[in-house]
């Protein structure tokens, strides 16, 4: 076998290497259909936040859950059929979107759906045989969002990005804070961290009041469960260390990218109790861009950090990357109070947004291939690094609080 197929053949071996991949590429690629006149793309508003939701987020989610599945289960890396297939179908997902109007309602289904459904069986799968009880809440947000990507097909409700908030809330709720003690325990200095982790299983469930209340009247009813779910995130990070991390950049980032999700969760509240004082649009998109963008991209950029000893390395391209992507964000729902006599800041923001994500996919490209690292998303739990078929342990380091709230 040449070098060059061992390394195609690698690209299989983490559901993390294609899936987030292709999270990056359908980022940078979603927003240029702005670019296009609008007879070539009627339904530009429609088709960018379907995509930026099912495409952006789906492959980013299927690539995360994917990825922690054998630690949460004990059992070894998922196979690279699995992985093959989850690809495939993500692929095929994009394709059917774009051509659903042309497509017999049955094959447009199963097209946009097949690739959560698949992720809802392998999740289903492994909770049920492992009996990690706890990990069920993963398969009901797949199946989630598989139901709302079927909902969509044609004149159906929009996306609901809600339900990405409830997502990075269980996960991100566990995991910022795991890998901040870790941190801590290692740079010593006696400072402690407390996560109240059931803070954010209240706001998870306060973001499901609301979606299922969306168009509900009076509106000022979600507007609250929005406002009281920020709140309640607010409180769980004021136990973080959080400038303490600003030390280390990589869990920095981590912590900047949480603290989008209560914002845009309170700015969604205001919106819905003021609609007059706070456009709906801007508050969407804290929630696309800041939230949900900046949480993607803290979170995929780890496996693909250089590793030195127990700590991640944010390189100035990665560092670069996430920076445009949170002022992308930051210039697009400020852009009602900015002027427009010198540059307009929609334009601007666009412009960041797509040049984070070329950076993005600039620095993660090299990790597409070679030794798969294991775990993934951290270096502080021995440095395993997958080689072939086996998986050869560097350095061996017992569970730790960070394994257990990342979960790869």
């Amino acid at each position: 076998m040449t070098h060059e197929s061992t390394d195609w053949d690698s690209i299989w071996r983490a559901p993390y290497r294609p899936l987030f991949f292709l999270a990056g590429l359908w980022a940078l690629v979603v927003p240029m259909v702005w670019l296009l006149p609008q007879q070539l793309a009627p339904d530009r508003v429609e088709w960018h936040s379907r995509e930026l939701v099912f495409g952006m987020g789906g492959a980013a989610a299927g690539g995360y859950l994917l990825t922690a599945l054998p630690a949460w289960t004990k059992r070894g890396p998922v196979p690279p059929a699995a992985t093959m297939i989850a690809t495939g179908l993500w692929c095929a997902a994009r394709l059917t979107g774009a051509l659903s109007e042309h497509l017999p309602l049955i094959a447009a289904a199963i097209g946009v759906s097949a690739y959560f459904v698949f992720l809802t069986s392998m999740l289903i799968c492994g909770v049920v045989v492992s009996g990690a009880w706890d990990r069920c809440w993963a398969p009901l947000g797949t199946g989630a969002l598989g139901i709302n990507a079927l909902a969509s097909i044609g004149d159906g409700p929009s996306p609901m990005p809600l339900l990405y908030a409830a997502l990075i809330v269980l996960i991100g709720g566990r995991a910022v804070p795991a890998f901040t003690r870790s941190w801590l325990d290692r740079a010593g200095g006696g400072r402690s961290l407390r996560n109240r982790r059931e803070l954010s299983h209240l706001a998870a469930a306060g973001i499901l009041v609301a979606t299922c209340l969306h168009g509900a009247w009076p509106p000022v009813l979600p507007g609250l469960m929005l406002l009281l779910s920020g709140a309640l995130l607010l409180w769980q990070m004021t136990e973080w260390q959080i400038l303490g991390t600003r030390h280390y950049p990589s869990l920095f980032i981590l912590h900047v990218a949480f603290a989008w999700t209560p914002t845009a969760l309170i700015l969604g509240g205001l919106s819905a109790i003021l609609p007059g004082q706070l456009p709906a649009d801007d508050a969407l998109h804290a929630l696309t861009m800041g939230a949900m963008g900046t949480m993607i991209a803290a979170f995929m950029m780890r496996p693909a950090m250089v590793r030195d000893g127990q700590s991640l390395i944010l390189g100035r391209t990665m560092a670069g990357a996430f920076s445009l992507v949170s002022l992308s964000a930051l210039l697009r729902i400020s852009g009602g109070w900015l002027s427009k006599d010198y540059f307009d800041p929609v334009a601007v923001a666009a412009i960041c947004w797509m040049a984070g994500w070329t950076l993005f996919l600039v620095a993660y490209f090299p990790a597409m291939s070679g030794p798969v690292p294991r775990p993934a998303f951290s270096a502080a739990l021995g440095n395993k690094v997958e080689r072939g078929k086996g998986i050869t342990a560097v350095e061996g380091v017992s569970r730790s609080a960070e394994h257990q709230g990342a979960g790869a």
